[in-house]
């Protein structure tokens, strides 16, 4: 076919759709072609006799499948080029041609070939023209590529199967609060089909918001963009269910409209209650256990009520889980607490401080203790009859008082406890009431306060450090900086003895930055020295988190130092953050956004860290020595480490366990996908020299490596078994 003088050459980018050709063109049918040739690169056109034979293809259809007119006029259409790419289409065109041939039009989706590339989604269509009589004499067949609209609808459906298979409840919210969508999940949740919810809207279902309150949660959220917190929504039962909610607003043009995304909250809160539960319950008894005493004395302290401390501990308890079993000594303990919580009164607290021991906690004046003391000893002197045994047990009781308003918990323990000491020394069954000097006038105390002032100017302090090791990468990846004191004359001082001085005494705060100066310039000399990057981490006292220019001052030691403050970490405790809640988490949210290292030290022996935990700037939880559980645990103490390290990893928070001593403990923390381990069987805290040679790779340290890869490979083994 010869083209018309006037005909567009050919679009480069043109791609194949539908088509139609020509043989001679004259008069109208050359208007006719020149039209068809005008309509554009994506457009394919042509013209078919009532036989489906092509007379004429525009431009765009034959650049499409490379073909020259005289290579494809005359030819039936459905054979083609341009319909070798999918048989289907081929069957649908030739339908098409027999109802056009009756006057009947056709369009439908179909698939053609191309010269390069893969075959087109075309929107095909297939018109019959008509002459004055009203007879089909010619068929016009056009296509248009929708090739980018069908990958939208595809790309569309995925994104609607992904948002109906999400495993967390989305739901789309209008200005009005009406719901407009809501996946599988979200009825689940629920208990409603989709029509129903959709009927609904955020009030009928929020406990917390009302139609009112809906319309100020959209302008907060219109303002802000997204909004973040946690409620609780109503069951098509009637019951109520805790919720995390996290809303986004998604505009298009005019149309807006809230994307709402609710995380069911209740295995998360029953395994807060467990955790909760465990760390501060006595398992066998049942009783407060060491934790909770102390949190609930202080608290009748500071409240001024003038209280009472006993403690007891049964005499030569081993003797009968030596000879009876620990199964009967478990059930002697268990009769004991039974016998303490029915002989003192409602209003006084029982505790298991551990082993054999007990504390009561009396709300009572000096006359009513020695009384309550004596009906204890009386109690438990009783006999006891366990699983056919008669068992005589008897206790030794120590007793301390409140002498005046500002006493401390572990004060007053420390007193019970060493009139607990005495009461043994003076033949057990017996009843000892403390009677010692106060702290302030104890003259060694005294001489060891003259001595860490002036410890501190002669620079006789030096930090140790401590490896923390990755079990997924089995090496070093931090350090703890830990404080020593090594006195010229009296030797070595243990931090447990120097510290609470310096606590008290506010030298605690130029030890502080001390330490902290001193661990942030041996960090930079080992970064300086080409040694693989560790983060050294310092702990901070509950006096620094105070102090305003906390945040300030450590990037000036940081930038002074030129050391990255990634490589840098601050542990604080649950303790330290109870009194001054809001000043310490923006000081620790300052220190964050300079790329510091936060991590809660001593996790799980604190307050109520649980409602805390979410609201603290965190990324490491340091579980306590204490909760570190052996090979040979029982199964609750290693229940309440599993619990904590799947509560931190829910809350993007990795795990350090301290006080590892033995394999088994590293691999009973590996196969709970424990991130990090830190205590003797890594190593003991070390002088920098020490540590430096293990980060040139000495032995010890490929040890150490060697058995964390080993542990890692283990859990990954069992992980797949499972």
């Amino acid at each position: 076919m010869s083209r018309s003088p006037s005909s567009p050459k050919p679009h480069p980018d043109a791609v194949p759709t539908r088509m139609a050709v020509s043989r001679t063109p004259r008069g109208p049918q050359m208007a006719l072609h020149e039209v068809l040739d005008r309509l554009g690169p994506c457009i394919f056109a042509g013209l078919l006799d009532t036989d489906g034979r092509l007379h004429y293809a525009n431009e765009a259809a034959l650049h499409a499948v490379g073909c020259t007119p005289e290579q494809v006029l005359g030819e039936r259409f459905d054979t083609t080029p341009w319909w070798q790419a999918c048989e289907q289409s081929q069957r649908q065109l030739q339908l098409a041609i027999a109802s056009a041939a009756r006057g009947e039009a056709s369009r439908f989706d179909v698939r053609i070939a191309t010269r390069n590339g893969p075959p087109l989604a075309m929107d095909f269509s297939l018109l019959p023209l008509y002459d004055l009589d009203g007879r089909v004499v010619w068929l016009i067949p056009s296509a248009r590529d929708v090739s980018e609209r069908d990958q939208a609808q595809h790309q569309l459906l995925l994104t609607r199967h992904a948002v109906e298979q999400a495993n967390d409840a989305l739901l789309q919210v209008g200005p009005d609060g009406a719901f407009r969508d809501a996946n599988a999940s979200a009825c689940r949740l629920l208990g409603l089909e989709r029509d129903e919810l959709l009927r609904l809207r955020v009030s009928d279902i929020d406990t917390q918001v009302d139609a009112t309150q809906w319309l100020q949660r959209w302008r907060d959220l219109y303002d802000s963009g997204s909004l973040r917190f946690e409620t609780s929504v109503h069951h098509h039962d009637g019951h109520e269910i805790p919720v995390d909610v996290s809303i986004s607003l998604v505009t298009s043009g005019d149309t807006s409209f809230a994307h709402v995304c609710m995380d069911d909250l209740r295995e998360r809160r029953a395994a807060e209650r467990r955790i909760h539960q465990l760390l501060q319950f006595d398992e066998l008894t049942g009783l407060p256990n060491r934790q909770l005493l102390l949190e609930r004395l202080d608290a009748m302290l500071q409240a001024g009520t003038q209280s009472a401390v006993l403690v007891l501990a049964l005499d030569r308890f081993k003797r009968i889980n030596d000879g009876l079993g620990t199964a009967v000594g478990d059930a002697v303990l268990r009769e004991v607490a039974q016998r303490v919580t029915s002989t003192v009164r409602n209003i006084d607290l029982v505790a298991r401080r551990g082993d054999d021991e007990f504390v009561v906690v009396l709300a009572a004046g000096p006359d009513d203790a020695p009384h309550l003391a004596h009906a204890l000893l009386e109690s438990i002197a009783r006999p006891m009859h366990i699983d056919g045994h008669e068992i005589h047990v008897t206790c030794s009781i120590g007793l301390a008082m409140t002498p005046a308003e500002g006493e401390r918990a572990e004060t007053l323990l420390r007193r019970a406890n060493a009139a607990l000491h005495h009461a043994k020394r003076l033949g057990r069954n017996q009843i000892n009431v403390y009677a010692g000097a106060p702290d302030d006038y104890d003259p060694e105390r005294l001489a060891l306060e003259n001595a860490l002032r002036q410890a501190l100017r002669d620079e006789q302090l030096e930090l140790h450090y401590q490896p923390q090791v990755d079990l997924a990468q089995g090496r070093i990846v931090g350090v703890e900086a830990l404080l020593r004191w090594q006195h010229p004359t009296l030797g070595r001082i243990p931090p447990d003895r120097f510290i609470p001085i310096a606590e008290e005494t506010g030298l605690i705060v130029p030890i502080g930055d001390w330490v902290l100066r001193r661990a942030i310039e041996q960090a930079a000399d080992w970064q300086r020295a080409g040694l693989p990057p560790v983060r050294v981490a310092v702990n901070l006292s509950a006096r620094q988190l105070l102090q305003p220019d906390l945040a300030r001052r450590i990037e000036q030691m940081l930038a002074s130092a030129g050391l990255d403050p990634r490589l840098l970490g601050v542990e604080v405790t649950e303790s330290m953050l109870i009194a001054n809640f809001d000043q310490a988490v923006q000081h620790l949210e300052a220190l964050r956004a300079l790329g510091v290292e936060i991590s809660l030290d001593d996790f799980g022996t604190g307050y109520s860290s649980l409602s805390y935990l979410r609201r603290l700037p965190v990324d490491l939880i340091k579980i306590d020595r204490s909760l570190v559980p052996d090979v040979t645990a029982p199964a609750d103490d290693v229940s309440i480490t599993r619990a904590i390290i799947t509560m931190a990893h829910q809350l993007r928070m990795r795990v350090l366990a301290e006080g590892v001593e033995c394999e088994g403990q590293a691999a009973l923390l590996a196969s709970h996908q424990c991130d990090q381990i830190q205590g003797y069987w890594c190593s003991a805290a070390v002088p920098a020299a020490a540590l430096e040679a293990m980060l040139r790779d000495s032995r010890d340290s490929r040890d150490i490596g060697d058995a964390c890869l080993r542990l890692s490979a283990c859990t990954d083994a069992q992980a797949q078994t499972r």
